[in-house]
């Protein structure tokens, strides 16, 4: 590789943590990285990933990346002429140089004195090439690019040396000039892939994954944790009914806690670093994160002192779930006590409360309503704003698709209510239309591929939006409570009551569905008693309701996150796990090359051979019957094989209303979810109807799948490749979704005339779901 490229936020990550500096050195300096032009290196937060045709090396921290698909990049040369390698005696300390300063000019910070530090007449600087005599006897040579150099839109470096001569180098950085607008499209493409490459797995980089694995566990208490060596029956460890009631203690003494949900258990986020729990659906995440916090209540009730713990959620739904769960659980006196106090709230109630404002200021309690509730007034502005400017569909082809197209116009409208939440709002430019149409520097990745026009838009539709909400009703929104919360959060006030105040311990269940808006808050809710911020977030980023992935949480304030991975799923067959993962592995901007593998689990998974159990597949509507009709009789069908609890799943908007009239009329037991964590009865034979985005933490025996027909579900997209790729990567996420829900079996339901889109010709493909009957 002839240059590194490595994101300002990394560099100073990687001086704050000299072990792992010192091993990405040395793996510079001697590891072959011919590899990494075809596959990636993922360990702990950090990526490494190679152009292919072996010109530069990005390497960034995964937690610190923006939402917008530019960084910022600093470039140095690592082969060559003027570059690294030809001093490799004094390499380690050059390396930390150049580290040092791209962290600190492209934070506009001063270069140390001591570094002799001199501007040049040709715009570029030298300062000394490292510690050490050696390399104080060299120097450095270094460009900064301020955005709009060759089209640039954010600020960049690019440096040469070491050497002597003064002269060699500031000649030696022109030619390099040039060079920076291509090798930071390569960066940047590397750092935001549009195609997945392979995980690279080589010994020659064992030192630098053992400097970046975490090792703050509580080995003590991981011992105390029954492990059954008796194999533990698939069917006991799958089945809800039986551990149902089951208390903490009865969980710890079981041994059906994995290898990898005890490890998780035990590390001590209290003390150590704040954790995220990464795992695929049914995995397990929000009971283990029950366990952590009574594990710590208890033990802080053993020895006399107290603690104070937050139970984040999304909804009121999921909050008396928890709620009772945890009583279950054996945590009753928790929520009742003050001297080891469990505090279960949604976000959006506890920021109402903080800031002293009325139930009737907001929209609604619960922040999954107001949600619905701010998508409608969206769809309504969306929809006026296209009806009256039909000039705009002469200026640009996709809106007038978003207008003609009603599956293109729903998942539009989505990616524009999250545009006004994270970047109109999130960024404070409610008043600054010109800055949000005109800038150079995206905010966003949905912001980067709008034309003027279609900025103008969104822009549009937040004022229309605003007008109604705010003006006209007079009421909050549950961005406008998160925004006010950080602030008062982060007042001279807060910071003296936050000691009494605050939280020792901070979980965040279903970390997925808070915006970035809602996720900025968590680490200022601690009550600051431990230099990390003492927080566990339990998250399956594949349940993320938009196809455009979230800042890191290094960026948003939650620092030197480690993750624990929970690989196994415990609810469904061998061939649906399949399914679900290969679906999965297609999207390009979920974990990377380091997303959990969970198709080996067999000791969690339901037996295939399971009376109930059979394979995906793909059924056909061919008799001159109503597509409605057709699935109330597929339904029907599986309810004859004693299939209990049969989840229909509409991933398009055209067929929901058809779908609510047949199900209704067909006298079937109905339960239609309207709200994500709604309780169903689980031991009760019944047909729930739900949208995707609504059927997060639910399992049913079987699934039926409607809507995902070519060309609609994802709708076409003309002329514009990265909104279509947006939305492709948003309906991977709600197929897996509605996939890892079935125990048993899952069904596809085509229309007659239609196809199966993409992702399931490529399924049938590769032999993970077949067209068929319901046998």
């Amino acid at each position: 590789m002839e240059y590194v490229g490595v994101t300002r936020e990394t560099c100073s990550w990687l001086l704050a943590h000299p072990g792992v500096l010192s091993a990405l050195a040395d793996t510079l300096i001697n590891a072959d990285l011919s590899g990494l032009s075809r596959a990636d290196l993922a360990t702990g937060p950090l990526r490494l990933s190679g152009s292919e045709d072996s010109r530069i090396i990005a390497i960034w921290n995964a937690e610190y990346l923006s939402n917008t698909g530019s960084e910022s990049w600093g470039i140095f040369r690592l082969e060559g002429c003027l570059s690294i390698k030809q001093h490799p005696e004094i390499a380690p300390q050059v390396i930390e140089r150049f580290f040092y300063v791209i962290s600190q000019r492209l934070q506009g910070l001063m270069i140390e004195g001591d570094f002799i530090h001199r501007a040049r007449p040709n715009g570029s600087h030298t300062c000394l090439a490292g510690r050490g005599n050696d390399a104080r006897k060299l120097s450095i040579c270094y460009y900064e690019a301020a955005p709009g150099f060759s089209g640039l839109t954010s600020k960049a470096l690019i440096g040469i040396g070491p050497e002597h001569d003064f002269d060699e180098l500031t000649n030696g950085i022109e030619p390099e000039l040039r060079k920076v607008p291509a090798l930071i499209e390569l960066c940047d493409g590397l750092a935001d892939k549009h195609t997945r490459r392979p995980a690279l797995e080589d010994q020659q980089f064992s030192e630098l994954r053992a400097a970046v694995a975490p090792t703050d566990v509580d080995t003590g208490f991981l011992a105390s944790i029954t492990v059954n060596t008796n194999n533990v029956q698939s069917d006991r460890v799958v089945n809800p009914y039986e551990t149902i009631h089951w208390t903490y203690q009865d969980w710890l003494g079981s041994g059906v806690l994995n290898p990898s949900q005890r490890r998780a258990l035990s590390v001590d986020v209290l003390h150590g670093h704040p954790m995220r729990i990464i795992g695929p659906a049914g995995s397990g995440k929000t009971l283990l994160m029950q366990l952590i916090a009574l594990r710590f209540l208890q033990c802080r009730q053993a020895t006399g002192h107290s603690i104070k713990v937050a139970y984040i959620v999304h909804n009121a739904a999921m909050a008396a779930t928890v709620a009772d769960r945890f009583r279950a659980l054996g945590g009753e006196e928790f929520l009742t006590g003050s001297k080891h106090e469990l505090i279960v709230t949604t976000l959006s109630e506890y920021g109402r409360q903080k800031i002293e404002i009325s139930e009737q200021m907001v929209i609604d309690r619960d922040a999954q309503k107001t949600k619905e509730f701010q998508s409608e007034q969206i769809r309504a502005a969306l929809r006026q704003v296209l009806d009256t400017r039909p000039q705009l569909f002469e200026e640009s082809g996709l809106l007038k698709q978003v207008w003609a197209e009603e599956e293109l116009f729903s998942a539009f409208a989505v990616l524009v209510m999250s545009e006004i939440s994270a970047v109109i709002k999130g960024r404070g430019l409610t008043e600054e239309r010109d800055r949000y149409i005109n800038a150079d520097t995206p905010f966003s990745r949905f912001h980067r591929i709008l034309s003027q026009v279609e900025r103008s838009v969104v822009f549009d539709c937040f004022e229309a939006y605003h007008a109604v909400v705010f003006e006209q009703f007079g009421m909050l929104d549950s961005d406008d409570i998160a925004l006010s919360l950080a602030g008062r959060l982060k007042t001279p006030v807060w910071e003296l009551k936050r000691k009494s105040e605050g939280f020792d311990l901070v979980l965040v269940d279903e970390a997925q569905l808070f915006n970035e808006n809602e996720r900025r808050v968590f680490p200022l809710l601690s009550n600051a008693a431990v230099k990390h911020v003492p927080i566990a977030l339990a998250l399956d980023e594949a349940q993320e309701p938009f196809g455009l992935s979230a800042a890191g949480l290094g960026s948003l304030g939650i620092t030197d996150v480690e993750s624990e991975k929970l690989p196994s799923n415990h609810r469904s067959t061998k061939e649906i796990i399949a399914l679900a993962f290969f679906v999965i592995q297609r999207t390009t901007d979920l974990f990377g090359s380091e997303f959990p593998d969970f198709t080996d689990a067999d000791d969690a998974s339901v037996l295939s051979s399971h009376a109930l159990a059979s394979p995906p597949v793909i059924i056909t509507r061919s008799e001159d019957q109503t597509y409605p009709r057709f699935l109330v009789r597929s339904v029907k069908r599986l309810r004859s094989k004693n299939i209990r609890q049969i989840a229909v799943i509409c991933h398009a908007e055209t067929y929901w209303k058809d779908l609510v009239e047949a199900f209704e009329e067909s006298e079937l037991p109905l339960h239609v979810i309207t709200q994500r964590g709604e309780k169903v009865v689980p031991d009760q034979p019944l047909v729930i109807l739900s949208r995707p985005s609504f059927i997060g933490g639910q399992e049913f025996d079987a699934v039926l799948l409607v809507g995902l027909e070519q060309g609609i579900m994802p709708p076409r997209v003309v002329n514009n490749p990265p909104l279509a790729a947006a939305l492709e990567q948003q309906v991977l996420r709600e197929i897996y979704l509605s996939v890892s829900r079935a125990r048993f079996r899952v069904v596809v339901a085509i229309n007659r005339g239609g196809t199966p889109n993409t992702v399931l010709e490529a399924a049938i493909s590769a032999g993970m779901i077949a067209s068929g009957s319901i046998n």
